[in-house]
């Protein structure tokens, strides 16, 4: 099984405050790795320096096995914080704009906005645009170039219902039909766990372990004898604090 995305010993500092500490992680080709962790766990600071928007205090990288991340990274496609949009540009328009950023082909445009379903958003503006439906279009904008692994922020964070079905619908999608590997931030392990293959809770920096899909469900049948749901079973494993 191809590696696609491991880190060795993985720490970043600002100043003296350690946000990430010797942080090792795998992910494999074909997983849907679930990163579940609180708010200010850490999960932001690590998609980041993955994606190269900032650099590791110590540690190393490694991207498709290889530690040249500058030309690993021309097969990430990354939605991290908030979507970088234009407002004021219909979905096609966007794509049309990033293929001119990137120097890509924009004969893919037609495929990736029905692929993630704004194929027929026509002339209205990303502005007029549900939260769900700029979500799909930041998701949109990450597909261009045909990424190998994206890299999912807390994606469905603020989605009603209807949208985070949508997303999450759209990521299985990706995943299955075009063997897109995917990194998914959240602090819902609820939400993670109807879509994610494998995961890994992070905790104040610190990775506490990796489990997959099989040995989670294990443990939280092991937890329903106990009355547990699956965020109790995370707040018991992080401490609860």
């Amino acid at each position: 099984m191809s590696v696609i995305l491991r880190t060795n010993h993985l720490t970043k500092r600002y100043g003296h405050r350690t946000v990430l500490s010797d942080l090792s992680m795998t992910i494999y080709e074909g997983d849907i790795y679930g990163l579940i962790g609180k708010n200010g766990a850490g999960k932001t600071t690590l998609i980041r320096m993955a994606a190269g928007l900032a650099s590791p205090s110590d540690g190393s990288i490694l991207l498709f096995g290889k530690p040249d991340l500058l030309q690993g990274r021309k097969e990430i496609g990354t939605v991290i914080e908030s979507p970088a949009l234009y407002p004021g540009m219909t979905a096609r328009e966007n794509l049309i704009t990033q293929c001119k950023l990137q120097d890509a082909d924009p004969a893919q445009i037609e495929s990736i906005l029905s692929l993630v379903g704004l194929g027929d958003t026509g002339a209205k503006k990303a502005k007029h645009f549900s939260l769900g439906m700029r979500q799909r279009l930041a998701i949109a904008v990450s597909l261009i170039g045909n990424p190998r692994l994206l890299l999912l922020d807390e994606p469905t964070n603020g989605l009603d219902p209807e949208g985070i079905r949508e997303i999450r619908n759209l990521i299985l999608k990706l995943n299955k039909e075009r063997h897109i590997t995917v990194l998914i931030s959240s602090h819902i392990l609820g939400e993670l766990s109807k879509l994610a293959t494998r995961y890994g809770i992070l905790h104040h920096g610190v990775l506490l372990e990796e489990f997959t899909e099989n040995e989670l469900w294990e443990r939280c049948s092991k937890a329903e004898d106990h009355d547990m749901d699956l965020e109790e079973y995370f707040l018991q494993k992080i401490g609860g604090n």
